[in-house]
């Protein structure tokens, strides 16, 4: 046979051999030569067989990625709830005989009809929106008639920015305000300590809360979990507007700074302390006057088995740039204790005192306040009873009897 025949059926029987009987099996311990690695089908029970990386996964030569063998999860998407709640109450005033909108127009009013929701995306943000129902609007200070109108009472967003500190963003109630730890459906009694709230027309000359409301800003802080032993701390460090609690901006140039430290306890008690600085302007141009508030505010609850103690108070220094007048001073604390004498029966007494100007001589306030709070589970509500007996510098007649109904949505 012709040499150059025989080479050529030499090189098409080397070709038509399979790869794998060409290829050499490795003693034990022995790592079969790169160049000579060969996928094969696993037989059932050989795990070893199959290759270490799927050839779906494997980068080609020229460094472009391959697609994935397995599907990747999509992204958390934002998770959400609805929540509200319902509170109406019934008031019996004493009538003042000497003031003519002291104690008058009893009946229902309407506490809350509060409607939001709240969501989160993950552990990295958080957000609130409520709005409710209820808002006391009056055209006047010292007029008994007051309008229902809907307002905005939550809109903020938390993100996430290191460990369980967040960045809150948006309109907010700030810790200066203790009260703003206790919601409205966990509060012992029918109404919030007057330095928070205030005197109302109808119940004596009508007089703000010390603290401040809900406002537009930001603020970086850290709201630890309720520990079940020891305890954690927190803080607060925000920046919002000085200006009312429904401004749609601020009143001038200047924000109000605040600085809150947070420690939360077993038992969901907790304690806060508060310093705010708040350069506001007051009055319409072109009468606009400056006047600067320096606050500082505290508060504490201790929930020890079946007694519950709160407390809190508010110190604020007022100066007048503008007029240059004499310094103000104003003050209002509270001190209460809850017994709980059944499974969801709670009765409880508490005082407290409100000083809104240290310039008026006559304008003290100070309240005893019995109550009692009946829950009733199996309809998410809670009844609220309390008696108060009003002690004012200006000798009103004005003690008042308020029940309360609440409703958890």
């Amino acid at each position: 046979m012709d040499a150059r025949v025989r080479g050529a059926i030499f090189i098409a029987a080397v070709v038509a051999v399979p790869a794998g009987a060409l290829a050499q099996p490795a003693k034990p311990g022995e790592k079969p030569d790169a160049e000579a690695e060969t996928v094969r089908e696993p037989e059932p029970g050989d795990a070893a067989a199959a290759p270490a990386v799927p050839p779906a996964t494997r980068v080609p030569d020229d460094g472009a990625a391959a697609a994935p063998s397995e599907p990747v999860a999509p992204p958390p998407g934002f998770t959400w709830e609805p929540y509200g709640y319902l509170r109406l109450q019934y008031v019996f005033s004493q009538n003042d005989p000497n003031v003519a909108f002291v104690g008058r127009d009893d009946g229902f009013e309407l506490q809350n009809a509060r409607v939001g929701v709240r969501g989160k995306l993950d552990t990295r943000a958080a957000f609130v929106i409520s709005f409710d129902g209820a808002v006391d609007e009056r055209a006047q200070i010292n007029v008994p008639e007051g309008k229902l109108r809907v307002g905005l009472r939550d809109a903020y967003v938390d993100l996430g920015v290191a460990g369980d500190i967040v960045v809150r963003a948006g309109f907010f109630h700030a810790l200066v305000d203790p009260q703003s730890l206790i919601p409205d459906t966990s509060r012992a009694f029918a109404d919030k300590p007057i330095e928070s709230r205030g005197v109302r027309a109808t119940e004596g000359f009508q007089t703000q809360g010390l603290t401040p409301g809900r406002s537009l800003g930001a603020a970086v802080r850290l709201d630890p979990n309720v520990p079940a032993s020891g305890v954690r701390m927190g803080f607060e460090i925000a920046v919002q507007n000085g200006a009312d609690e429904y401004a749609s901006n601020n009143d001038n140039d200047k924000p109000a700074v605040s600085a809150s430290g947070l420690v939360r306890l077993a038992g969901d008690s907790h304690v806060v302390a508060s310093v705010r600085y708040n350069p506001r302007t007051v009055g319409d141009l072109p009468f606009r006057q400056d006047e600067t508030d320096l606050q500082a505010a505290g508060g504490a609850q201790l929930n020890l088995g079946p007694v519950a103690l709160g407390a809190g108070g508010v110190f604020v220094r007022t100066t007048f740039s503008t007029t240059g007048g004499p310094t103000q001073n104003a003050f209002g604390a509270h001190a209460q204790a809850m017994v709980r004498v059944g499974d969801e029966l709670a009765v409880g007494y508490r005082f407290g005192v409100l000083d809104p100007s240290s310039l008026i001589l006559t304008d003290r306030v100070m309240e005893h306040t019995a109550g009692a709070v009946l829950g009733v589970p199996r309809y998410r509500m809670r009844l609220q009873l309390q008696g108060t007996h009003a002690v004012e510098q200006r000798a009103l007649s004005n003690s008042r009897i308020q029940l309360a109904a609440e409703v958890s949505l």
